[in-house]
């Protein structure tokens, strides 16, 4: 007897699928709880879905639904053939990425729940997936490696909380202290300072248990961030400060040096500023990648280069303007193909401001221009923050430029679409 054709685009990929409709459940209710949603899936549900029918789903399981099969609830429960103009299928590939990507997840969460307590192997399994998602905080927006991050905190802490070995306890508040941080970085990207704060403090904390510098140091970052992009530039100092005054690394030296200088500037304190960036600029010399710091934990060379030339904009006139556009340029080139986009942006930004301190206002123009084509999960606190300094300068020289008008229209807009924003259109 013929198989009929599939009713939904759903049924198309449970049939093409491995997994049996008991299977894909359990990977729902699995993600439901990874993502903190008030949600199951029964086998009855789940074939009514694939049937067409989908009356009473609720909007949390829609929300569940589409990070489970990748695609929007609305193309999941449509007709394949409705929808090949709109958004195609996915293809065998496809699929098989997709299932390749959720049985290393089943793996990993099957791997982690040991035997008779935390070992080795389950720690090398949470370090690769610590490395990871700091690695994909380089290539993708906060909301979306939020979700992961949160999970596995739920994880660790767990773990922490249950009996080990005391060997492995150390590689636990380092791995818990390291996803805190994380957590805490993201949502200050965000604009979140309550949840970044208190992360960070939780990281503090393990990091403290962990006795790991590189950790300690990238908190202490984290805690200056949040004060500095709210305008706490003697806290963001003082954060800056207690961590350098024990660090050795030049990794970790460079971040903090770097936040301190920036920090300094910004309250208006030349020479501690300029005294800071000295430490940063001889640091940078001899600074390495460590795989003690995985991904956005290591601080980027061409990272410290746009946070030179934010001290150098801060401390005003024709010299530092220079010294700024200089600075800032440097990191574009330091900066690799494969960037992060947000780091360009914000080099850019900072030159922009350069130029118009210069009194180039075209040359300013046209490196903001390049910016607001950033994508809106991409768009975050410090780079809104950048943003709407450099649309305060334009302001000024408006009547001078009648081309200012028309990219301050677009600047508008573009603080007007943010990743904060996006985060509550996606809740």
């Amino acid at each position: 007897m013929d198989t009929p054709p599939p009713r939904t685009v759903l049924e198309s990929l449970v049939r093409k699928s491995e997994r049996n409709v008991a299977e894909w459940c359990a990977h729902f209710d699995a993600t439901a709880l990874e993502l903190r949603e008030d949600t199951k899936l029964s086998e009855r549900q789940l074939r009514r879905w694939m049937a067409g029918d989908v009356s009473d789903a609720r909007t949390p399981s829609r929300r569940v639904a589409r990070q489970v099969w990748k695609l929007a609830f609305e193309t999941l429960v449509a007709p394949p053939e409705s929808v090949e103009s709109l958004e195609p299928v996915p293809s065998t590939l496809d699929v098989l990425d997709q299932e390749i990507a959720m049985s290393t997840e089943d793996s990993a969460r099957w791997l982690k729940r040991g035997a008779g307590g935390v070992d080795d192997l389950v720690l090398d399994q949470l370090h690769a997936e610590v490395a990871t998602r700091a690695t994909d905080y380089l290539t993708k927006p906060p909301i979306e490696v939020i979700p992961k991050l949160t999970a596995m905190q739920r994880e660790v802490f767990d773990l922490i909380d249950a009996r080990q070995r005391p060997r492995a306890l150390q590689d636990l508040y380092l791995i818990a202290g390291q996803v805190s941080a994380l957590i805490a970085h993201a949502c200050a990207d965000l604009g979140r300072p309550y949840d970044a704060e208190t992360h960070a403090r939780t990281a503090w904390l393990a990091a403290d248990f962990a006795e790991d510098q590189h950790l300690g140091a990238y908190v202490r970052w984290v805690q200056g961030n949040v004060a500095y992009w709210g305008g706490g530039y003697a806290r963001a100092a003082q954060y800056a400060k207690a961590g350098l005054a024990d660090m050795t690394n030049d990794s970790t030296r460079l971040r903090l040096s770097s936040q301190l200088a920036r920090a300094e500037a910004a309250r208006g304190d030349g020479r501690a500023a300029l005294a800071a960036l000295d430490i940063a600029l001889d640091a940078l010399e001899r600074v390495q990648p460590s795989s003690a710091e995985p991904g956005v934990m290591f601080f980027d060379p061409g990272k410290a280069r746009y946070y030179a030339a934010e001290v150098h904009l801060a401390l005003g006139g024709s010299q530092h303007n220079r010294l700024a556009l200089e600075q800032a340029d440097t990191a574009l080139e330091v900066f690799t193909a494969d960037a992060p986009k947000e780091f360009v942006a914000a080099a850019e930004l900072d030159a922009a401001q350069a130029h118009l301190g210069l009194g180039d206002i075209e040359a300013a123009a046209s490196r903001v221009d390049q910016v607001l084509a950033l994508p809106v999960e991409l768009r975050t606190t410090p780079i809104i923050e950048r943003v709407t300094k450099a649309a305060g300068l334009f302001a000024a020289v408006a009547d001078r430029a009648r081309t200012t008008r028309e990219l301050s229209e677009r600047i508008s807009v573009f603080t007007t679409y943010t990743a904060q924003r996006e985060r509550h259109n996606k809740e």
